[in-house]
């Protein structure tokens, strides 16, 4: 289980989140909801540890959970961004098998046989040799997400993962993550899109923008 307690975030002397507080259970799936402003993706980034906070504590399984340092030690917080960030110079394979070889100091061949089945997975083989900028929207979201799944996370988080997607591919979106969720991966979505939301979570945190 991860928890939150009381967790206050500040740029300067403005408030970004206050106080929030939530908890996801293990192999649940956690949708983070809200308006426009409302520090949706600032929370995300705190909870994998690629932005600090300022007040509150996290807990992992009862212990304290300090992402900046402890996520970035163990990869055990995987994101896939809302603009996929892929290495432009890199094919897909080499976009999933890298974060392997670097972090989990994987051989080249273990991390590129992982990778390959990362994308058998998704459907993405017959684009292993593709760079970013001959995929469509949809099969960067699933390299995202394949090289997320790359690290072993035992969370993964999704900031806006339907955004830049049409009807069609959001619906495949949502039935990956529902795949993942059959599988036990615990997931926590930030969307404003509460349609899809209902259709994902097991719970919803409406996060409301900071009042002065």
């Amino acid at each position: 289980m991860l928890t939150l307690k009381g967790i206050t975030k500040k740029m300067g002397a403005r408030t970004i989140i206050d106080q929030v507080s939530l908890a996801v259970e293990e192999g649940q799936t956690l949708c983070i909801v809200g308006p426009s402003g409302a520090g949706k993706t600032t929370l995300l980034r705190v909870i994998a540890g690629l932005t600090p906070f300022d007040q509150g504590t996290i807990e992992l399984d009862g212990q304290r959970f300090v992402p900046v340092r402890d996520n970035l030690k163990r990869g055990l917080i995987g994101v896939v961004f809302q603009d996929f960030r892929l290495f432009p110079h890199l094919t897909t394979l080499e976009n999933v098998a890298l974060a392997p070889r670097l972090v989990l100091n994987q051989t080249g061949a273990a991390a590129d046989q992982q990778a390959q089945k990362l994308l058998q997975q998704l459907d993405l083989s017959q684009q292993a040799a593709q760079y970013p900028f001959q995929l469509s929207g949809g099969q960067k979201q699933r390299v995202g997400i394949a090289r997320a799944l790359a690290l072993r996370p035992r969370i993964l988080c999704y900031d806006e993962p339907t955004s830049a997607l049409d009807p069609n591919l959001r619906d495949s979106v949502r039935d990956l993550i529902l795949q993942l969720k059959a599988s036990g991966m615990t997931q926590i979505v930030v969307t404003h899109d509460l349609a899809f939301a209902r259709q994902i979570a097991d719970q919803t945190y409406q996060l409301a923008p900071y009042q002065v």
